[in-house]
């Protein structure tokens, strides 16, 4: 796992101090910011970077997620909607 945001990610962190941005420690909060606005790219090193497992549980949570976000990647990854993983 590399520890450098690429510039398609870093983008999507308008609100945060990109240099304090831990790829590991910060990795829900990065997650769901590429899932909810990113681009291709983005979503495209999110996949390299994290785990399936791992991004199948953020989305799960169902917190902090955009809804038309979360009926994507939850029909995406065949999550049950009815569910709630914490």
């Amino acid at each position: 796992m590399s520890d450098r945001l690429p510039e398609c990610v870093r983008r999507l962190l308008w609100d945060v101090r990109v240099e304090t941005v831990d790829i590991k420690r910060h990795s829900r909060f990065i997650i769901r910011r590429v899932l909810d606005f990113g681009d291709p790219a983005a979503v495209k090193w999110l996949r390299k970077t994290y785990p399936d497992d791992t991004i199948k549980q953020v989305v799960a949570e169902k917190r902090g997620l955009a809804l038309k976000t979360l009926a994507f990647w939850t029909a995406y990854y065949h999550l049950d909607q009815d569910k709630q993983h914490v």
